[in-house]
């Protein structure tokens, strides 16, 4: 049967009170609206959340086919080669897309036709594979969704379709329809499919900078979030509900709301306890430490300073005195110099004599991705034997991912 276009307007549901939507909504604007009682010092937490964005790059690359496992990744970030071949560079874009949506993006803030577009730009540079030759344009020509009985429409009325859709994200409805128009507006960009090549990329994005919109503390001290870890664990489950919901009707825009929240639900359980500074340093930093020592990439010195600088606040040298007993005064800035060199100890300023340990740029990271695989941050798409192998130095064996626990 060849793909068929229908139309069908975009709107919001008005689900019964025992469907399961009214629970995960309900459920999801608690969330939103709890303050969290974390205590995940800020400098600790902006570097677990650069690892989440690596995590979320991934994971929404690998759904469109990118076959680049997270241990690869993880040795070209260390090494700066994010740029050296065409999959590594779809996964820097990325990242570099979620980072300009940081810089942009304010909770409350009205989205535009231009920033969708510069999305787009951003998610297509300078690929070969995965390109688009029109980057930050709308579509000239009609598309067809592998798979799918939906054919979009046609590019004559793609800027018409998105600027309903802009206007439907901006329209000042109750905040507790901002999910429902999460999981709605994600549908819709697909449907619409208005570039050439990289509509999921680009529609993952927007989820991204929806949860920051609709006020979902994503961005700035409160929680990390990996929203391409709702659609990577099951890439066929996704199609498939992406598929049933083009036939917009009532009963199947509502399957597919319930798939996408219930999702970003056991999604934001996980998470939020990496807010609990206790279980983040006992269960993932400090196993990270072991792990690296044991592997002999730190010694028993450099672990226990790190381990001193993995606290609630910075340390200064006089923190260590007890471990640098008999050591002179070079002997000691030596010792702190060397993890600083490495991008184990970072100054909180530049000149500073204070620091933070840094793990998110530096071997200590295979051993931070090790802990979160085990205790189930990681998806099992991006965790599993296929995917991550030999995130160690060789020849020093495997870093086995597969004793997690969820």
């Amino acid at each position: 049967m060849q793909p068929q276009f229908a139309h069908h307007d975009l709107r919001l549901l008005n689900p019964s009170f025992d469907s399961p939507l009214v629970d995960v909504l309900t459920e999801l604007e608690h969330l939103r609206r709890l303050e969290l009682a974390g205590d995940t010092p800020p400098q600790i937490f902006f570097q677990l959340k650069s690892i989440f964005h690596t995590l979320e790059s991934l994971g929404s690359a690998r759904i469109e086919g990118n076959h680049t496992t997270l241990a690869d990744y993880i040795e070209s970030k260390m090494e700066g080669a994010q740029d050296a071949n065409d999959q590594l560079r779809e996964i820097s874009n990325i990242e570099h897309a979620m980072n300009y949506i940081d810089e942009s993006m304010n909770p409350g803030d009205a989205l535009s036709d231009i920033f969708i577009r510069e999305l787009h730009a951003l998610a297509v540079k300078d690929l070969e594979r995965e390109g688009d030759k029109t980057p930050g344009a709308y579509r000239t020509g009609g598309v067809l969704i592998n798979g799918a009985a939906h054919l979009p429409p046609d590019a004559i009325r793609v800027p018409e379709y998105m600027a309903a859709l802009v206007e439907f994200i901006n329209r000042p409805d109750q905040p507790k329809y901002g999910l429902m128009k999460v999981a709605l507006a994600h549908h819709r960009f697909g449907w619409i499919h208005p570039f050439g090549n990289g509509n999921g990329r680009v529609v993952r994005l927007l989820t991204y900078a929806l949860l920051i919109k609709y006020g979902f503390n994503v961005r700035d001290g409160g929680r990390v979030l990996n929203p391409a870890a709702v659609f990577c664990n099951d890439r066929e489950k996704y199609y498939q509900m992406l598929s049933l919901a083009d036939s917009g009707t009532e009963g199947s825009l509502e399957a597919w709301c319930i798939y996408v929240l219930q999702g970003i639900l056991a999604e934001l359980k996980k998470v939020d306890q990496l807010t609990n500074f206790r279980f983040l340093r006992e269960s993932i930093l400090l196993p990270a430490l072991r792990y690296a020592e044991e592997r002999h990439q730190i010694t028993a010195m450099e672990a226990a300073i790190l381990s001193r600088a993995l606290g609630p606040a910075p340390v200064k040298a006089g923190d260590f005195s007890d471990l640098f007993q008999g050591m002179s005064g070079n002997q000691r800035t030596y010792q702190i110099k060397k993890l600083v060199d490495r991008n184990m100890l970072e100054p909180v300023a530049s000149g500073a004599r204070s620091y933070v340990a840094c793990f998110a740029n530096s071997f200590l990271l295979r051993g931070v991705m090790r802990a979160l695989a085990q205790h189930g941050f990681i998806s099992a798409s991006l965790a599993g034997a296929s995917a991550v192998r030999n995130v160690v130095e060789p020849p020093q064996g495997e870093m086995d991912f597969d004793d997690r626990r969820a």
